[in-house]
């Protein structure tokens, strides 16, 4: 059983609590706070700098070298729908 739970747009961990949400093409913590943008197969943090890339089934980081698979995303989050929103939340909550 994987410490994290998609319920809607939400992350919660397994306690119960939203640690994330996706609005849009951000993604916010759970005071609301921007941590992220998604732009097409890009993510951006909350100052607009690329710090990752989702190619396929890979994600890569800014210099394009391999950080994970989209499985490796998706076995940390249960219920996880989707792509780079899924490895977004990845990398910023979970990594």
């Amino acid at each position: 059983m994987a410490d994290f739970k998609m319920r809607g747009s939400d992350l919660f961990d397994k306690r119960g609590s939203k640690v994330a949400s996706i609005k849009g093409s951000d993604i916010r913590d759970r005071s609301g706070s921007k941590v992220a943008s998604i732009k097409g197969s890009d993510i951006h943090d909350r100052s607009g700098s690329k710090v990752a890339s989702l190619k396929g089934s890979n994600i890569h980081d800014r210099s394009g070298s391999k950080i994970a698979t989209m499985d490796v995303a998706r076995k940390s989050i249960d219920g996880a729908m989707g792509g780079v929103s899924v490895a977004a939340l990845w990398l910023f909550f979970i990594r």
